[in-house]
């Protein structure tokens, strides 16, 4: 029975949870896959990466990324990101294959979840021989992203001991919100725009999400640079519009919500329900 907006978020929460992510059966898929592919190439490094491992992934929407790190001079220089894309997914001929909508990664299909994004990469080192980032095919632009996923991933994790272990809980919720809402937003940029606009330490949900949102239009409303790089570069201005108008939309209501809860009267039946048409149905509804 849910009768409080507090036991709403709780339940909410836990109808986003993925199935068991079990890393036995990733590491089996990522050591089979790395053999194929040095039949054919020089690999450097190879490391899971990903909303799976990050523990920020959302049901129905988590799959399982695989940096692969290639020889620069050897399978990179002078080739276009769609040319090493396309050599990855030759190599890996025996799966039934796909591009990611992205145009990031080589996407190999499973008959048992999760399936694997094979993401092709070279690193770039500092003076010191560390690596100062990895370089990231974008077929779409034709282009090399700059991405540091290890770096990205501590800072979540430090994020999530300093705010509270409710920072990765509501970085899922924010990912289930934009599947609900044409997913515009790419997993990533989500994450960086939650770590930017959480600040000090966790209180409750509704404050949290609607502080998210708030800070989040501004965020959207220009380019955003983490890491090196802009993480939204993938936004038309016409997109990037729209985004900004679904934000605004979900701020508005947000703040409603949270109002009903926190005012001189409280409404929980009326503030799930506004909650519901911010998240959809994996929302509770009262009663």
């Amino acid at each position: 029975m849910t009768h409080t907006v507090s036991s709403a978020f709780e339940e909410f929460r836990k109808n986003l949870e993925p199935p068991n992510y079990d890393r036995t059966i990733a590491t089996k898929r990522k050591e089979h896959l790395l053999s194929l592919l040095r039949d054919d190439f020089m690999i450097l490094d190879a490391f899971a990466t990903g909303s799976l491992p990050k523990y920020t992934a959302v049901k129905g929407y988590a799959d399982l990324d695989i940096f692969v790190v290639l020889h620069y001079g050897k399978h990179a220089e002078g080739k276009k990101p769609s040319e090493v894309l396309q050599a990855v997914r030759d190599s890996l001929g025996e799966y039934k294959t796909n591009v990611r909508k992205n145009g990031q990664a080589v996407t190999l299909y499973y008959k048992t979840w999760p399936n694997v994004d094979v993401v092709p990469v070279f690193k770039t080192v500092d003076e010191a021989g560390n690596v100062a980032h990895y370089n990231v095919p974008d077929m779409n632009s034709e282009s090399w992203i700059k991405s540091n996923p290890l770096r990205h991933a501590k800072k979540l994790s430090k994020k999530n001991q300093d705010y509270g272990p409710e920072f990765k809980r509501i970085i899922k919720m924010i990912k289930w919100w934009n599947h609900q809402h044409s997913s515009l937003l790419e997993s990533y940029h989500i994450e960086v725009m939650v770590l930017k606009g959480l600040t000090g330490k966790f209180s409750n949900y509704p404050g949290a999400i609607y502080s998210f949102f708030d800070k989040a239009v501004d965020l959207a409303n220009s380019p955003l640079w983490y890491e090196e790089s802009f993480v939204d570069s993938y936004l038309t201005e016409s997109k990037r519009q729209e985004v900004v108008k679904r934000l605004e939309t979900a701020r508005d209501k947000a703040f409603e919500a949270w109002h009903r809860t926190y005012g001189s009267n409280a409404d929980h039946k009326g503030a799930i329900m506004i909650w519901r048409q911010i998240f959809g149905g994996e929302f509770p509804a009262y009663g």
